[in-house]
């Protein structure tokens, strides 16, 4: 701790220190060439890295700053970077890293004593890793880092190239009965996001619609015009198969229909699985403290339904009743609306990728089955419900780019693929 403190103390100025910069290569963008301009302008020594000056040197420092490798890295450390860093761990110097470790999470990283951070901690930063962690804010708005974009693509998860069917999710859609093109636009949906397997549990008149609709969703036929408590037998050993559950597509508002719904997600919170609360099912959820791993998609009329109050038009009031409601359900809720607010009940993103078309009926059922894809493929629910906004979003601008106010909900399922080629990993 003593260390630390004046480290914090070379940083403030309040301890003054002689200065050598060591590179490591020769920078190539025109800024870094133009700080560099600037450091030799300072009359501060540059050195470019050999062992033997870089170790006598080091040896004679009180501090050494590590602003070596970035974010952008991965796999192991080569030459000289991980010779670099091993020196830098060795040393009796304070080391200060910038940004992030250079090489944290490898094998071989640098071990600092404080990391100076810029904006907001960075996702596998600890204490065991980046020593004492100081955020420092570099200007970027609140409001920037609150909108979804395609950096929230990051977390698409890329198959491997030995997978096999089924490793890259399974999802199970439970829906239909009045409405019987919904939990088909769903599980389509899935498929489109990169599930490997769709299943659709659908009652009577339902099934056929489902089944006709493509051959690479497997539908499965529950007896009766609407989903009955009696299903769950039949449901249970799809449930088993499934990693998601996407359940409320079409599904209607009896009061039997209401008993099955209780039911089914008492099984879900109950095991903790992965779960896309959608439509007419969000009513289920008024009661209930889910598990952590379920993503409830209300618009505002549902989300009325699942807290009891309306969201407020003004965005900063709806982002804090969406949180609020989030954190009381244990869950990650997805407001659809003109703007989009999901949160976790901590973190809150907001999403504005999207157009006027997108009121015609069944994009609702698409962003479900893409959360439910997304879940399927073991993302944490928060991530996922950003990527699904994002996704659907985006499907529908490009939609919309060709068939105006003419798009349907089918054409965001043809786009889906487009967009997750362009801005996934």
């Amino acid at each position: 701790m003593a260390k630390v403190r004046i480290l914090k103390k070379v940083l403030s100025g309040k301890i003054t220190c002689d200065v050598h910069v060591f590179l490591v290569k020769r920078p190539s963008s025109r800024l870094a060439q133009k700080n560099l301009r600037r450091v030799k302008q300072l009359g501060i020594p540059v050195h470019y890295y050999l062992e033997d000056a870089f170790r006598e040197i080091l040896e004679q420092s009180d501090v050494a700053v590590d602003g070596m490798l970035g974010i952008g890295i991965s796999g192991a450390l080569r030459p000289p970077y991980d010779d670099i860093a091993a020196m830098l761990n060795e040393s009796d110097a304070g080391v200060i890293s910038v940004d992030v470790p250079t090489g944290m999470g490898q094998e071989v990283a640098v071990q600092p004593d404080l990391t100076v951070t810029f904006h907001a901690a960075k996702d596998g930063m600890t204490p065991d890793n980046s020593g004492d962690i100081l955020v420092h804010d570099i200007g970027i708005p609140d409001e920037a880092t609150r909108q979804i974009g395609p950096g929230d693509m990051a977390w698409y998860p890329p198959h491997g190239r030995r997978s096999h069917k089924g490793d890259n999710g399974t999802v199970l859609v439970v829906g239909g009965g009045p409405y019987t093109g919904a939990p088909a636009l769903a599980a389509m949906a899935a498929l489109r996001t990169g599930a490997d397997l769709a299943m659709a549990a659908v009652p009577g008149h339902a099934w056929q619609v489902v089944a006709s609709f493509s051959p690479d969703i497997i539908a499965r036929r529950l007896d009766g015009d609407v989903l009955h408590p009696r299903h769950l037998k039949d449901i249970e050993p799809l449930l088993e198969r499934a990693d998601s559950l996407v359940v409320g597509p079409g599904l209607g508002n009896a009061s039997q229909t209401m008993q099955a719904v209780d039911a089914l997600l008492d099984t879900c919170i109950e095991r903790n699985m992965p779960a896309v609360v959608d439509a007419d099912a969000i009513a289920a959820m008024a009661d209930k403290t889910a598990s952590g791993s379920m993503i409830v998609t209300p618009h505002a009329g549902e989300f009325k339904r699942l807290m009891g109050t309306m969201p407020s038009d003004d965005l900063e009031k709806r982002i804090a009743s969406v949180r609020a409601a989030a954190r009381a359900r244990n869950c990650t809720i997805l407001l659809k609306g003109w703007t989009d607010v999901v949160s976790d009940g901590d973190t809150v993103k907001s999403n504005h990728v999207g157009n006027e078309g997108m009121t015609v009926g069944g994009t609702g059922d698409v962003l479900s089955g893409v959360a439910g894809a997304l879940l399927a493929m073991r993302v944490p629910a928060y991530n996922a419900a950003r990527m699904a906004a994002f996704l659907n979003g985006s499907a529908g601008n490009a939609a919309f780019e060709r068939k105006g106010y003419g798009m349907t909900a089918t054409d965001l399922l043809a786009r889906l693929p487009d967009v997750i080629a362009e801005y996934g990993p």
